[in-house]
Order: structure tokens, then sequence, then C-alpha cells
């Protein structure tokens, strides 16, 4: 990340991540979440970034205009992936980044997750993808994998357009 990084965080929550990242340099923050009282509490927190509430697709920013875009425990939220991958690929820069945290689970637990508990979940879970899976998703919208590993109970993507 660099000085006057344009940068979107999806599913900001209360906005802790976009607050690190601003102490880290000083950067264009935004950050959307579909939860009225999370962007609430973003802006009660950190009122000088720009939080709004708005769905992760279809993004309302114009063609190649954030350098950098993050999603931290969301993903697996997203009911439509390859919808948000197309808005992705549109919003970011030529050479733009996304970094993505997702939830990681060996596969026995994924498979009785997205079988028997994601259908029934009232969480909005919708998908809980293998590294595998998020690979080749990626790949197959056109981004190019930079780094993917496995970290405890997280599963880490750094992506470029």
């Amino acid at each position: 990340m660099s000085e006057g990084n344009v940068v979107l965080d999806v599913a900001c929550g209360n906005g802790t991540l976009l607050r690190n990242l601003s102490q880290k340099a000083k950067i264009l923050a935004n950050g959307i979440d579909i939860s009225e009282n999370m962007i609430r509490a973003a802006k009660m927190r950190y009122p000088n970034t720009n939080f709004e509430v708005k769905p992760c697709y279809p993004l309302e920013w114009s063609d190649e205009s954030m350098d950098i875009i993050t999603i931290c425990c969301a993903f697996h939220h997203f009911d439509h992936p390859e919808e948000f991958l197309n808005e992705c690929k549109r919003v970011l820069k030529k050479n733009g980044r996304m970094y993505i945290a997702e939830p990681n689970f060996g596969a026995v637990i994924r498979f009785l997750a997205n079988k028997f508990w994601v259908p029934f979940s009232k969480s909005g879970d919708v998908r809980i993808y293998s590294k595998k899976e998020m690979e080749s998703m990626f790949h197959d919208y056109g981004f190019k994998m930079m780094k993917i590993y496995r970290k405890g109970r997280g599963l880490f993507l750094q992506v470029k357009k």
C-alpha cells in the first residue's frame, strides 16, 4: 500500500481494517457494508472515513478507480461471487490488487458445512470455499494469483488485476 492509494473495504463492518490501513499510509479509504448498524458504528468511530450502506455488487465506483479492494471474512456470504468479481475487475486500476481473508476448514468440515449447515443457516453464509476453489475462481475471472496461503483458521489471498 502506498500514499494516496484509493482503497475499498467490502463488508467493512465497524471500520477497524480501514482504520488500521489508514495508520500505515495516507489513503483514500472507502468502506461499504449491507448492515446499517455496522456503517453507523463505523461512522461514529471514524468520522473522517467514507462509509456507506451498499451491497457488494454492483459497485458504484467508476471504471479503474480503485487501487486496492479488501474483503475480510465476508466472501463466503456473497450469493453471486461471479458478479462481485466482475465488478472488482471493472473498478480496479491496472495492476490493482485484492486482499481476501476467508475461513479455512478441512475438507470434511467444509463438506459437512456446505451440505448440512449452510443451507439452513441464518448467518448469511452461502458457501465455504477451499483453497483450490478460491484459486480457480479468481483465475477464471482473470485475476493473477500473487499469493495464497493457509494460516491457522484463515485462508489468505492476494490477487492482481
